[in-house]
């Protein structure tokens, strides 16, 4: 089951980068808007779906990877971050964060 969830968690990422992609061209193309604010517009935008998508869906990352905390809504948060960020940030912190468990369980 966590890696059907591991797997829902770089889906709804790689969902994500496609649709700032979209976003991308829009916010590139409104000619008022200073080019320095358009990098973290984008950035905003992708966190922004990575928590609604997270939390719509449910999806506890650190759940799945067997981190007990108090408060579930911490761990969808933390997991819309992690997909807002995108992919290749997600698949990073699995690898690191499994890495690390996996050095404490010794």
């Amino acid at each position: 089951m966590a890696m059907d969830g591991l797997a829902l968690v770089f889906f709804l990422a790689v969902v994500v980068e496609k649709i700032v992609e979209i976003f991308k061209d829009v916010v590139y193309a409104i000619p008022i808007f200073p080019d320095k604010f358009r990098p973290l517009t984008l950035e905003l935008l992708s966190l922004a779906f990575g928590l609604i998508l997270a939390f719509q869906s449910g999806i506890n990352a650190l759940e799945l990877l067997d981190v007990k905390i108090m408060d579930p809504q911490i761990g969808i948060g933390i997991t819309g971050l992690v997909i807002g960020k995108g992919s290749n940030f997600a698949h990073d912190f699995f690898h690191t964060f499994s890495k690390n468990t996996k050095s404490l369980s010794r």
